[in-house]
């Protein structure tokens, strides 16, 4: 059972459950995506409610590594169409997802469709997914690694979309060598006055 008292977002006003042990930390509102300091303020919403269902406010700010503060119900069940999802093995990316374009696979010389690519999935292995948190103005501002080692996960690539978010088993770690291989990605990806603004995220993954 989790222990939840109600707090509002300042900014579109909408009244969310939040979890007594996030108290002093800040969330996305899941409505209006703006965030919200989770603290008690006011007397009226200070009556811990005990409840068997998860806290609405779940999505972790600021760019962190999920190993090392975030919970596995941090991921979302669908994908999150403002932010961008990579899969990443022990040596390479081995795809990618942004809304508009779905997934894509690497085929050795660039990405494209997994539907398309179905060979090109790998069928076993030890892989992570990476979340990529993407505020309002398009500048990445929190990182989720998730673990994935069941066999087979990733054809589910080939099918749903959101499928994958299901194959994750643990919070997962990057490698000094997945670091490098993410923070070369994001450099292609964004232009520099946009990776200039996310520079905790590179210090994080240029850490060894």
């Amino acid at each position: 059972m989790s222990e939840l008292f109600q707090i509002i977002c300042p900014s579109c006003g909408s009244k969310l459950n939040a979890k007594v042990g996030l108290i002093g930390q800040t969330r996305s509102c899941p409505k209006c995506r703006e965030p919200v300091l989770i603290q008690r303020n006011e007397p009226q919403e200070q009556t811990p409610i005990i409840v068997n269902e998860p806290s609405i406010v779940s999505v972790q700010t600021g760019p962190t590594f999920s190993d090392r503060t975030n919970q596995i119900e941090n991921l979302p069940e669908l994908l999150e169409f403002r932010n961008r999802y990579l899969i990443i093995g022990t040596d390479r990316i081995i795809a990618t997802w942004e809304s508009g374009r779905g997934w894509q696979v690497n085929v050795g010389n660039g990405f494209a469709s997994a539907k398309r690519n179905f060979s090109a999935i790998p069928d076993q292995g030890s892989f992570v997914l990476v979340e990529l948190v993407i505020d309002s103005v398009g500048i990445p501002v929190e990182l989720h690694v998730f673990s994935i080692s069941v066999r087979g996960a990733l054809t589910s690539l080939f099918r749903d979309e959101s499928e994958i978010l299901h194959k994750v088993d643990s919070v997962g770690k990057l490698t000094k060598t997945q670091k490098t291989l993410l923070l070369n990605h994001l450099r292609q990806s964004f232009m520099f006055e946009v990776l200039s603004k996310a520079q905790e995220i590179v210090t994080l993954l240029s850490e060894p």
